[in-house]
C-alpha cells in the first residue's frame, strides 16, 4: 500500500503547462515545481515565462523550460511539443490552461464580432485539441501519460449575468458588464473534450480529466466582490493558492482510478 506521500508525489515528473503566467497558471507552475516537477511552460508572453522559469530555477532548483507559444498557431504547438520532448525525452501530464481575451472580448452579445468569436474559439477550445493531439502522440509512444484540461464554473452553469449589475463596464462604457459568450462555449467546450478524449483514449492508459475552478479574487470592483460571494456557499472568491490541493490531485498518482471526469472547487456555487 502506497504511502500518502508516494501517491501524491509528482518529484521529477514532467508537467507541460500552456497558458503559464496568468493567474493561476502561476500558481499551478510554482506549487507543481516546489514539490519537485519540471515545469515545461508554454505562454504567449515569453518575456513573462522566462522570469518564471529563473525564479522557479533559483527557489527550487528544477528544471524548467520557457517556451514562447501562440496556441492558435499549430506550428507553434508542434513546436513546443518537440521541445518538451527533446529536453526532457518523455511528457508525464498535459495541464490545458489557456484563455485568451482579444480585443472585442467583453462585447454584449448583440455587438459580439465573428471576429472576435473566432479568436477565442482557435486559442480556447482549436489550441486544446491540437495541444492534446501532440500530447497524446508521445503518450502512445512511451505507453502512458495524463491530461488535465481547465475548465470554469460558466462552463458547467449559465452565466449569472446578475452578478454583474452595478458593476462598472470599462471595456464598454455605456453598455452593461456581463460575462461574454465566447467564454461560456470554449469552458463548456473544454469539459466535453475531456469526456471525449477520455473515451477515445480508453484502455491506452491515458487519463483526461477536467478541473473547474470557480472565481478568484485579484483585486475586484466591491460591488463584483459583494454579488459574487452571496452567491457561493462559501461566502467569498477563491485565493490563488486553493487550486493547488487539486491541480496535484489530478497531475498525480493519487487519482489513478479517476477519467472522463470534472473536479468541481468552486466554494458551492453549482451545489444549489
Amino acid at each position: 500500500m502506497k504511502t500518502a506521500e508516494e501517491l501524491f508525489s509528482v518529484k521529477g515528473k514532467v508537467i507541460a503547462i500552456i497558458g503559464a503566467t496568468g493567474i493561476l497558471g502561476r500558481q499551478y507552475c510554482m506549487f507543481l515545481s516546489k514539490e519537485g516537477a519540471h515545469v515545461a511552460m508554454g505562454d504567449i508572453n515569453i518575456d513573462a515565462c522566462n522570469e518564471l522559469a529563473e525564479r522557479i530555477r533559483k527557489d527550487f532548483k528544477t528544471n524548467p523550460l520557457a517556451y514562447h507559444i501562440d496556441i492558435s498557431e499549430e506550428s507553434m504547438i508542434e513546436g513546443f511539443f518537440s521541445a518538451v520532448e527533446s529536453k526532457y525525452k518523455r511528457l508525464d501530464v498535459l495541464v490545458n490552461n489557456v484563455q485568451t481575451k482579444p480585443e472585442g472580448f467583453y462585447a454584449p452579445f448583440e455587438n459580439y464580432s465573428m471576429e472576435t468569436l473566432k479568436k477565442v474559439l482557435d486559442a480556447n477550445l482549436g489550441g486544446a485539441v491540437i495541444a492534446s493531439q501532440k500530447a497524446c502522440k508521445i503518450f502512445l509512444r512511451q505507453g502512458y501519460g495524463n491530461i488535465v484540461n481547465i475548465a470554469s464554473t460558466y462552463g458547467n452553469v449559465g452565466a449569472d449575468q446578475r452578478i454583474y449589475e452595478g458593476v462598472k463596464n470599462i471595456y464598454f462604457p455605456g453598455s452593461p458588464f456581463s460575462s461574454p459568450v465566447s467564454y461560456a462555449i470554449t469552458k463548456a467546450g473544454m469539459i466535453n473534450l475531456t469526456r471525449y478524449l477520455a473515451s477515445y483514449y480508453r484502455e491506452k492508459n491515458i487519463r483526461v480529466n477536467c478541473l473547474t475552478p470557480g472565481g478568484v479574487y485579484d483585486n475586484h470592483d466591491e460591488t463584483f466582490l459583494r454579488n459574487y460571494s452571496y452567491r457561493t456557499l462559501l461566502g467569498r472568491m477563491a485565493d490563488r493558492d486553493e487550486y493547488n490541493g487539486a491541480i496535484l490531485f489530478l497531475v498525480s498518482e493519487a487519482s489513478s482510478y479517476m477519467t472522463g471526469s470534472n473536479l468541481i472547487v468552486d466554494g458551492g456555487w453549482t451545489a444549489i
